[in-house]
């Protein structure tokens, strides 16, 4: 075994179920994109499949990995699609996100009417993210066409907040107010959503008809802030993902002997060294390196050196008999030492929602299975 990922589908769905009363009366879209965040497309989508609203995906092409998985939840295609997809996105019975009114709008709109069939669509806002969106003056005009156009069935409107993370932002009340501003004349059966997990926490009123909940799920807080205040008010999430792989080769090595490439790090004592079969191509960040942990016999143990493409050393000196085929926990626990996806995240200078979403595909991964 190179590295091993185990997920705790049964965790995830009661994070699924915590967030949902939490935000209640509004629903929640699961948002399963970039492999569920590292978890597994399919089979963390099966997952929440019938209690969420929908799935929300980035590409067409996951959408179509979970039609061809029988997958037959509303999914809500969040990314572009290219104009010579839509045949394809149309025949999965995807919902489109449109921000366009002219050329593509049509393109959509001639795809449905030659395949008889209207297309479902959410309408972007942009309201302070500068990304995708109906410039947020212009949106109501936009809506109204797109409601008018008898080849869309105009299911929502949605926007992006750009600072939800943060306790104090008034950015967020701007753009929540810019938003209901645009979506002032949508019909009562038009949902609206603007708020990701952060905001769900933070900012009840972003909550409206529903929430797309991401990172949330997976049991990795949006930050700081939203852990602290979340625990206040007695709610917790699972973390879903354990990572780990295991001794490949031990040194034992004299002061002063460095290790790893650039030489960056140098045995402050007679040292034993244990090498892991995991570097970067596998995910763990090169950053990594002489400024993160893992877990070792259940001790906390430092990775020195540099991280390399797929090598990484682990400093064991203190770890009584650590040999070989031991397992190396790099987000799990093992014992009573945990290391969290965030933590692994904040030692090497990034976010959870990068480190997991990074993790490869060609990582094998295990489920276990929610209790039903």
């Amino acid at each position: 075994m190179i590295a091993h990922a185990a997920v705790d589908l049964g965790a995830i769905a009661r994070n699924a179920a915590t967030l949902a009363e939490l935000v209640a009366p509004a629903r929640v879209a699961a948002v399963v994109k970039a492999n569920a965040y590292g978890h597994g497309l399919v089979e963390v989508a099966r997952a929440l499949a019938r209690t969420c609203a929908r799935l929300c995906v980035y590409s067409l092409e996951e959408a179509i990995v979970l039609r061809e998985a029988e997958i037959d939840a509303p999914i809500h295609v969040l990314g572009p699609v290219p104009p010579g997809d839509l045949d394809a996105a149309h025949a999965a019975d995807v919902a489109l996100t449109l921000w366009d009114r002219g050329l593509y709008a049509r393109q959509v709109a001639s795809v449905a009417r030659r395949r008889g069939r209207r297309f479902t669509i959410h309408a972007k806002v942009d309201t302070g993210v500068v990304r995708l969106g109906l410039d947020a003056g212009d949106a109501p005009d936009a809506l109204q066409r797109y409601a008018a156009t008898p080849e869309f069935a105009l299911a929502g409107a949605f926007t992006h907040l750009a600072a939800a993370e943060e306790l104090d932002s008034s950015f967020t009340d701007e753009q929540l107010a810019r938003f209901l501003a645009a979506t002032r004349e949508l019909g009562p059966g038009v949902e609206r959503h603007a708020a990701a997990t952060a905001a769900a926490m933070l900012w009840p009123r972003t909550r409206l008809d529903t929430v797309r909940i991401g990172i949330g799920l997976y049991g990795i807080w949006p930050s700081v802030e939203t852990e602290a205040l979340m625990r206040v008010r007695g709610v917790e999430l699972a973390p879903a993902l354990t990572w780990r792989t295991r001794i490949a080769a031990m040194h034992e090595i004299d002061a002063g002997t460095t290790v790893g490439y650039g030489r960056t790090w140098q045995a402050p004592r007679r040292s034993r060294i244990a090498t892991l079969p995991i570097g970067y191509a596998e995910g763990l960040p090169r950053a990594a390196g002489n400024a993160a942990h893992v877990l070792v016999r259940g001790a906390r143990v430092a990775l020195v050196g540099r991280v390399c493409m797929n090598m990484a050393f682990a400093d064991v000196t203190g770890v009584a008999g650590a040999a070989p085929g031991d397992d190396v926990t790099l987000i799990g626990r093992d014992g009573r030492e945990e290391i969290l996806a965030a933590d692994l995240a904040a030692a090497c200078g990034t976010i959870g929602y990068e480190l997991v979403a990074r993790l490869p595909a060609h990582v094998p991964r295990t489920y276990a299975a929610p209790v039903s």
